[in-house]
């Protein structure tokens, strides 16, 4: 994918959208692209839009895009993008796999934008190769195809596949192929021109720092939450979270209700229930299963705190 580009060539995309898929995601992927040919004067990169059965397809916040083919009438491509999000596994369909599969039989490099990694990994094209998803999915989706190495990475370049983690991860997935084919100076404008501060390369990682999502600079506050993240499936105690962050469980007491106005038992168990849910609605686990995963000694201990914490009971966000 992001091989240098001989003089004159033009590089010819098409992005699959797929129902539901994010708008925000498929801008950010396209829009370096129209802006690179706006400032180079010339046409470097094409792109068409295709849908399985050559409808308009409608995104995630409701808004309906027309595309160009369908998967039976569409040329071939020498890159295709699969563009995805939510209610992904409805939309792999059997036709779907068989024209991935052909596409990659022909020689075409295949990417994925958000969920649409799912699809190229069920077709057992990611098989061997790195790849990524958005961080909600990551888990589910290196639980169910293992043969894939899943990354946490913003997005990932590996040989002929191509993956971002959604959102605005495809416009540093873009810039990079920019940067890569016409220079920097070329990447660097497309940058400037959408108020970009930093093109971010594909190691970073897709999550805000936690100094960020906890608006505090804290060392040891951030220590205690880092040991938290990392034993959600079996729950460290209030001591040793304590010996993680190098305070006493007094001080650790202290510390989260100034900080998170909650105390640390709190806010490890709604880590725990955020990520419950994301397993609940991305993966097919058995409650039980999930609620070990995530901790739970019991069922009925779990099933009463998803409720308090969401309003709902475990099977009702399957």
């Amino acid at each position: 994918m992001f091989a240098p580009q001989r003089s004159g060539q033009i590089q010819r995309i098409g992005f699959l959208l797929q129902p539901k898929f994010s708008l925000l995601a498929f801008a950010a992927a396209v829009e370096p692209l129209r802006v690179a040919n706006l400032f180079a004067g010339r046409t470097l990169y094409e792109w068409r839009l295709l849908s399985q059965d050559g409808e308009p397809v409608t995104a995630v916040n409701g808004m309906t895009s027309v595309v160009d083919y369908s998967l039976a009438d569409a040329p071939a491509l020498p890159a295709i993008v699969v563009t995805a999000s939510y209610d992904h596994e409805e939309a792999i369909t059997r036709p779907l796999l068989a024209w991935l599969r052909r596409a990659a039989a022909f020689g075409a490099r295949l990417g994925a934008i958000d969920t649409g990694s799912f699809a190229l990994a069920e077709a057992g094209l990611l098989d061997g190769y790195r790849a990524t998803t958005h961080w909600q999915e990551l888990e589910s989706f290196a639980e169910r195809y293992p043969r894939v190495e899943a990354r946490q990475d913003l997005f990932v370049v590996d040989r002929d596949r191509f993956t971002s983690a959604g959102a605005t991860a495809g416009l540093d997935l873009m810039l990079n192929l920019i940067r890569t084919q016409h220079g920097q100076e070329l990447a660097a404008a497309c940058a400037d021109f959408f108020v970009y501060a930093r093109i971010r390369e594909g190691g970073d990682s897709q999550r805000m720092p936690l100094r960020q999502r906890l608006k505090s600079a804290n060392p040891r506050l951030i220590r205690a939450v880092e040991a938290m993240e990392a034993a959600l499936d079996e729950p460290l105690s209030t001591a040793e979270i304590a010996e993680a962050a190098g305070v006493s469980a007094r001080e650790l007491e202290r510390m989260f209700r100034r900080w998170l106005d909650a105390s640390p038992g709190a806010y490890y168990r709604r880590l725990r229930l955020d990520r419950a849910r994301t397993l609940l609605q991305g993966t097919e686990m058995p409650v039980l299963d999930v609620a070990v995963a995530c901790g739970f000694a019991s069922a009925a201990h779990f099933s009463r705190s998803y409720r308090q914490r969401f309003g709902r009971a475990p099977s009702e966000d399957r």
